[in-house]
């Protein structure tokens, strides 16, 4: 066998040994990426710092609205003027739904906790990490959170 074969055999092999090795990284990162994903939604107590749905925006810095999600599937969170519960379920995709959302206010057209409600309600897709969540609407608008 010439040297020219032998080092192209070799050249193969290592480049199919590093694809092997390389796939197997990719998996092992998403799912810990996952697992990252839902145990900085569920450990977290969020915080809302922007809504923007539909042609409202709320900038929350002066208002104290925040959010919980547990690990059993429910929603609950709690502003100046009430309180509000619901279900979620979330999906492999980075996919959120909220339904069955319940509320109660003690204030008198309090717009900024109907924003909230009505975009939790529209939830499509989110981001989270340690310190932010982002919960896209079906609508192209977003709510903000940051971790308390």
């Amino acid at each position: 066998m010439n040297p020219t074969n032998r080092y192209s055999i070799a050249t193969a092999l290592n480049v199919l040994a590093l694809s092997i090795l390389a796939s197997g990284c990719i998996v092992v990162v998403k799912e810990d990426d996952e697992n990252d994903r839902r145990r900085y939604l569920h450990g977290s107590e969020w915080t809302l710092e922007v809504v923007f749905y539909r042609t409202q925006t709320l900038n929350s810095v002066d208002r104290a609205v925040e959010v919980q999600f547990q690990e059993d599937g429910t929603v609950s969170g709690k502003a100046i003027c009430g309180v509000f519960s619901g279900e979620y379920e979330i999906n492999e995709n980075g996919g959120i739904s909220v339904f069955s959302v319940e509320s109660s206010t003690s204030c008198q057209a309090n717009a900024e906790f109907d924003l909230v409600s009505s975009g939790l309600k529209a939830a499509e897709t989110y981001d989270v990490n340690e310190s932010a969540l982002t919960i896209s609407t079906k609508s192209e608008g977003y709510l903000s959170f940051s971790a308390k």
